[in-house]
């Protein structure tokens, strides 16, 4: 499917532009992330960009599946070739992680435990392969188990970890916030995934599985973007080209109004959400949070994701009023694209140095960006800057395409 592909492209490219966005006087508050620590949460564009992610690689499961290898592989085979995959992207994951803090520090074992974007692709991955070998009730019925079991454990937190900073290995750490407030990550988050115990081996492993109260909602994620493929793709045994086209058109237009649905759902989740606690649902409503994938949030990153997806489809695989290959170049090689620009930027942009316009010592991607302001200002500068950047990757993205190397994990 090219619209996969381009939707694929369009989600990398975004990730590109929003890790370049750091002025916050010239770029739009929808390219920065919401705080860490911000007690009312919410979600702007950027927040959205992960879990479109995950959606994204849950949407290409049908398609490995059902066709190429893995339609002549068994059950049990599939699970296989999934495990082997989940553990190398898990590993990379680990790698890009820790990959600035090696300048630094020697590498501790402990490293592997740490959990970010890979990780959870990962085995969110791996969950969700898991359940789209079980029968389609199954699946639906995984995702309102998740969703609803992700808001039991959020809404019935115990009040002293919401209200106080109940973190036992912080040092001196004060609230200033109100009384009821989620302090996420730093207290909500270590007591959900087990982390809130006395710093050792068992606190780390206890740690790690905590954090698939993380991995099941992005399970869930994956699996809807999966049954959005099973739904754009569904066969329809037509007599005519035009009727087939019909129903296409049919099918994404049942996405896109159940993508719309979603959304609101989400809204409706967390409507009013007040971090002293109450809003539509009183002390069960929990707001939009990518630090704690709330089941709002993951129905908002699904009701986007299939609106999205179901524009790309129309515009490309329906009415072919374009191939999306400027995107899809991004897309054919998206893992590739991913190691490549944060390794990079770990360990060669804001590492090597050169001379700013000041003649000072700053960091190539400091320095750039310093030099293109000073020479056009500050806003053009700033996004000539972002402009440049993505070209530069688009342009390695068409070397590989041209060369026919679609690297894949």
């Amino acid at each position: 499917m090219h619209s996969l592909d381009a939707f694929r492209g369009f989600d990398i490219a975004a990730m590109l532009l929003v890790n370049l966005t750091w002025n916050e006087q010239v770029f739009h508050r929808q390219l920065f992330h919401v705080d860490w620590n911000a007690s009312a949460q919410g979600a702007t564009f950027t927040d959205l960009v992960f879990p479109w992610f995950l959606f994204i690689a849950g949407a290409a499961i049908p398609l490995s599946m059902d066709s190429g290898r893995g339609q002549s592989q068994t059950g049990s085979e599939k699970i296989r070739t999934a495990f082997r995959r989940s553990v190398v992207l898990y590993f990379l994951g680990v790698l890009l992680t820790v990959a600035g803090s090696y300048f630094d520090r020697p590498a501790q074992w402990t490293d592997v435990f740490r959990w970010n974007v890979l990780q959870l692709i990962a085995w969110g991955y791996f969950t969700a392969v898991c359940v789209f070998l079980l029968p389609r009730r199954a699946q639906f019925g995984f995702v309102v188990v998740v969703l609803l079991g992700k808001w039991l454990l959020l809404a019935g937190l115990p009040y002293d970890v919401v209200s106080e900073p109940f973190s036992p290995r912080a040092t001196g750490a004060t609230s200033t916030q109100g009384p009821g407030t989620f302090h996420h990550f730093d207290s909500v988050k270590r007591f959900v995934a087990a982390e809130h115990r006395p710093g050792s081996l068992l606190d780390r492993i206890l740690g790690w599985f905590g954090m698939w109260q993380q991995v099941l909602p992005c399970a869930a994620l994956a699996v809807l973007g999966g049954l959005t493929t099973r739904r754009l793709r569904r066969q329809h045994d037509q007599p005519s080209e035009t009727e087939f086209r019909r129903a296409s058109a049919r099918n994404a237009a049942h996405v896109a109004v159940l993508g719309l649905g979603l959304t609101l759902l989400g809204f409706l989740l967390q409507w009013n959400y007040d971090p002293a606690g109450g809003g539509l649902w009183g002390t069960w409503t929990v707001p939009f949070s990518k630090w704690l994938f709330s089941p709002a949030y993951v129905l908002l990153a699904a009701g986007t994701g299939m609106l999205l997806y179901s524009a790309f489809f129309v515009w490309i695989d329906l009415l072919r009023w374009s191939s999306g290959r400027v995107l899809r170049v991004f897309g054919l090689n998206a893992i590739a694209l991913y190691l490549a620009a944060e390794l990079s930027f770990k360990v060669l942009w804001t590492r090597w140095q050169m001379h700013g316009p000041d003649g000072s010592s700053q960091s190539w991607m400091s320095g750039t960006q310093a030099w293109l302001t000073a020479w056009l200002g500050q806003a053009p500068g700033l996004w000539m800057h972002v402009v440049l950047y993505l070209c530069l990757w688009w342009l390695f993205c068409w070397w590989l395409d041209r060369k026919d190397w679609h690297l894949k994990v």
